[in-house]
């Protein structure tokens, strides 16, 4: 489903903003009275692996980041630029330079003061450790810090995407006079909350950072607990051990928490899809026909009514219908066919008999479901599968740096720009795990980014997607809704009451109000 406003808001994002400048806006907290404190339990479905708010392959840090550091700029939950450690910035020079403005008396947590030189160490440091932002930070020819309020990123050549990348995951400003905080357990950043404790395999907590620099925070604390089992979300909720669960129950489940009281459950637009990856490096999936075999022999319906319950959409395209600018629905999947799928494969014979595919997936909810439904529809049509299940960071590692597996289901954010496509399918994509190598698509992608013309960046954006849907390196399986399940005595998170004022992890205007369980 295209979301109008979002439509809109992107439109603003890659036109007015690599053409004009931009002035900070105020951040209103919602209505009401400043609450004495509290703390929100928040239920992860993994532990981080490190606490580095730019690391590539640390899905849990990366929403820790949030509160603990800050962007240049970051995007809120409505795809809107809002401005962050710089209060405004400016773009000159054709789109070769761009000009930020820092905001001052912005303290680390330690007390010492936020400077232009943290920017700058900042993006030397992503330079030599590249991670999501790296397609942004590799375009940047030099940093200039003129004075302490000033920083000046001047790039090798105009990029379009450079904003939209920079507010996006990877690019979280850490502090120059403490290089090592992070690698030794103790980050020290400029976020609404601080480091507190980690107890490994348990729990780890924030505290407020009273002197931060925007509304808020009216927490006390935040403790983050991690459970891997889905089945055991519904029971922490309903017993009040948490206030608010980022790891999705079952979804039969959440049919059942929808109907009892003191349990609220938001659902909105998002621009995150599953697919399943196959890896190009072994030699049954180098062969197209085996990529569109499968391919066919995908129900997609079937898939989100049994694993999902109905809440998404089937995915047949290769980018997010939510970016509606840049979305191609003309280029599709190869419709469900299981009789041309078992002659495509026996066609291919590229797999011996009694070899086992091995389907990688995270005991992630509902991803067992959906891989149990998928081995079902490859074996219908003449293939074994091996069902793995592997706790999440050791899954990344697996599939992301080893690129030990046949197939794999992956899934994530693939917005606010298109320039995602390059992260999951450029061949120097941080999270391409596939092997994959088009040079028809990494031109196509180099022309969306050159220009900030709208048009012609939908034009060459949907010819990439032409091209995926040619070479088939992936199968996407499904569109998804963001859903947010929390006690009512929560109010303020950033998918619900503070949407469109905070980032989408940030929980500095969040409150808990005990006496409004009703």
């Amino acid at each position: 489903m295209v979301s109008p406003v979002l439509k809109h808001h992107i439109e603003w994002l890659v036109v007015a903003l690599l053409v004009t400048g931009c002035k900070a806006r105020d951040l209103h907290p919602p209505p009401g009275p400043r609450p004495e404190g509290g703390e929100l339990r928040v239920l992860l479905p993994f532990e981080p692996r490190s606490l580095d708010p730019n690391s590539p392959r640390d899905e849990a840090a990366l929403i820790l980041g949030s509160n603990l550091f800050n962007k240049l700029l970051a995007f809120d939950a409505e795809s809107r630029l809002y401005p962050d450690l710089a209060e405004s910035w400016a773009v000159g020079e054709g789109g070769l330079s761009y000009t930020f403005r820092l905001r001052r008396g912005v303290q680390w947590h330690d007390g010492e003061p936020f400077t232009a030189a943290d920017v700058r160490w900042t993006f030397e440091r992503l330079a030599r450790q590249p991670g999501l932002a790296h397609e942004a930070v590799r375009r940047i020819d030099r940093v200039e810090t003129p004075d302490d309020a000033t920083v000046v990123l001047r790039l090798k050549e105009p990029w379009a995407p450079f904003l939209t990348t920079l507010a996006w995951y990877g690019a979280f400003i850490v502090p120059r006079h403490d290089p090592d905080g992070i690698a030794q357990g103790r980050p020290v950043g400029t976020g609404p909350f601080r480091f507190g404790t980690w107890v490994h395999g348990k729990s780890l907590v924030l505290t407020a950072n009273p002197k931060f620099f925007r509304p808020g925070p009216w927490l006390d604390r935040i403790v983050y607990f991690f459970e891997p089992d889905p089945e055991r979300v519904p029971d922490l909720l309903l017993s009040g051990r948490i206030d608010y669960s980022m790891a999705r129950p079952p979804l039969d489940a959440i049919q059942r928490l929808e109907r009892t009281p003191g349990i609220r459950i938001a659902s909105s637009p998002a621009d995150s899809r599953i697919y399943c990856a196959f890896n190009l490096r072994r030699p049954p999936f180098a062969d197209r026909r085996v990529r569109e075999g499968i391919n066919r022999a995908i129900n997609r319906q079937e898939i989100l009514d049994q694993a999902f319950h109905g809440f998404g959409a089937p995915a047949f395209g290769f980018y997010t219908p939510a970016v509606g600018w840049a979305y191609n629905g003309n280029a599709h999947v190869p419709a469900y066919d299981p009789g041309r799928a078992r002659a495509l494969l026996a066609d291919a014979g590229g797999l011996r008999p009694g070899r086992e595919l091995e389907l990688l997936a995270p005991p992630v909810a509902p991803m067992p479901e959906m891989a149990r439904i998928l081995a079902r529809q490859l074996e219908a049509v003449g293939l074994a599968v091996h069902l793995v299940f592997l706790p999440f960071d050791q899954f990344l590692e697996t599939v992301a740096v080893r690129h030990e597996f046949d197939l794999a289901l992956l899934g994530g954010s693939q917005g606010p720009d298109p320039e995602s496509l390059n992260v999951r399918f450029g061949a120097r994509g941080p999270l391409q795990i596939m092997g994959y190598s088009s040079p028809d698509l990494e031109a196509a992608l180099a022309e969306g980014a050159r220009t900030v013309d709208l048009a012609q960046r939908a034009q060459a954006y949907f010819r990439a997607q032409e091209i995926l849907a040619r070479d088939l390196p992936v199968a996407p399986l499904i569109e998804g809704v963001h859903l947010t399940i929390f006690r009512h005595h929560v109010r303020g998170l950033p998918q619900v009451e503070a949407r469109g004022l905070v980032p989408a992890d940030d929980y500095s205007l969040v409150r808990v109000r005990p006496g409004a369980e009703s």
